[in-house]
């Protein structure tokens, strides 16, 4: 992975403004080295690993907190077992999906926790931990960069950092549920948790300082679909048709199958910076990652465009820049109408199967 973790670095650090960067990376000396010695030790370690810089390697675990866009979702299912599934979409994804890496953590030589991580990262991006509970952490954009900067030198976690210590010492969903609501952290972010009995599924709206909305599973909701708006947002087309895909597919014929296929491998859930889907059952200790070999391989690039339109010009364009694109043979273009009152309407020119277990 080493070469792939030193490219993607390279991207984001061009894409990044300088002076950000350098603002990031000096709080690892003046707050990571000395408020989390632990983690600041690993993380020197994957940087002479790679014989690249810490400060880089840093930045990195930085930025999964602010460009990493998700679906999760947290169901009960046909056989009345909690599940949780969700997309892992990331920014350049043709090298992140050759960094995807499944993480087995153990405690005296025992497996205590698998995760489905990205190499170079020391938080916990999704995990399940065996007869207890599954999470997975979906970014949620509150503030801004600057903000988030004076939450890194006031020495608040990374919110995967909170996560990884949830999972470690955590005992069960709610020993979970209370690890990651007390904390102040750097960023917004979404948990999304499944447990092992009753109705124990959840989404929390976390804010830097404290939880936003919690929402639960109860007698009459079976799942919740999660993206990366919160409740009630309008033109949150993923999450619309999540849910609208969720309950037409109904609790009867709902199981880790089919969040895989139909509802996580099909547009718009399933986008460019799809790098896998997680599927996770913590009462059965199931954990399971399906990768886009369509990257993975470079057999294809999957290249999804959702265009709002409201004129028949601004149709035509998009069609002509469609065509002239290098990726027109192998990507499907989805053109959404706004229509007043009701989901938008989508036209699919082309949809390939790239999203192979």
């Amino acid at each position: 992975h080493a070469d792939a973790i030193k490219e993607l670095c390279g991207k984001f650090k061009k894409e990044f403004p300088e002076t950000l960067w350098l603002a990031v990376a000096a709080t690892f000396k003046t707050v990571i080295v000395l408020k989390y010695r632990e983690y600041a030790e690993e993380l020197i370690g994957i940087s002479q690993a790679l014989n690249t810089t810490v400060e880089d390697i840093y930045v990195l675990n930085c930025i999964n907190e602010l460009v990493a866009m998700c679906t999760s979702i947290v169901a009960r299912d046909k056989d009345d077992k909690l599940i949780l599934a969700r997309n892992l979409d990331f920014d350049h994804t043709n090298l992140v999906v050759k960094m995807h890496v499944n993480v087995v953590y153990k405690r005296n030589g025992r497996e205590i926790a698998r995760c489905g991580n990205i190499a170079g990262y020391i938080g916990i991006i999704t995990c399940m931990k065996p007869q207890a509970f599954a999470v997975s952490i979906n970014i949620r954009t509150t503030g801004n960069m600057q903000e988030f900067l004076q939450k890194l030198r006031e020495g608040k976690p990374l919110t995967t950092w909170i996560l990884r210590e949830a999972v470690l010492n955590a005992k069960d969903y709610r020993d979970a549920v209370r690890m990651v609501t007390g904390r102040q952290m750097v960023t917004g972010s979404y948990i999304i948790l499944a447990g092992v009995k009753n109705n124990e599924g959840t989404v929390i709206t976390l804010g830097r300082d404290a939880p936003d909305n919690v929402r639960k599973l109860s007698k009459n909701t079976w799942f919740i679909a999660q993206c990366n708006s919160d409740v009630g947002h309008k033109g949150d087309i993923r999450t619309n048709w999540a849910n609208e895909i969720m309950s037409k597919l109904e609790r009867n014929n709902t199981s880790l199958e089919t969040l895989l296929n139909p509802v996580l491998s099909n547009s718009p859930l399933f986008v460019p910076t799809t790098v896998a889907t997680i599927l996770m059952s913590p009462v059965d200790g199931y954990f399971r990652s399906v990768i886009n070999l369509a990257l993975k391989t470079k057999s294809g690039v999957s290249c999804l465009c959702i265009c709002h339109l409201v004129s028949f010009s601004q149709l035509i364009n998009y069609l002509i820049l469609f065509v002239l694109s290098d990726f027109y043979s192998s990507c499907s273009l989805m053109l959404y109408f706004k229509q007043a009152a009701s989901l938008p309407r989508m036209i699919t020119l082309y949809l390939p199967a790239t999203h192979i277990p």
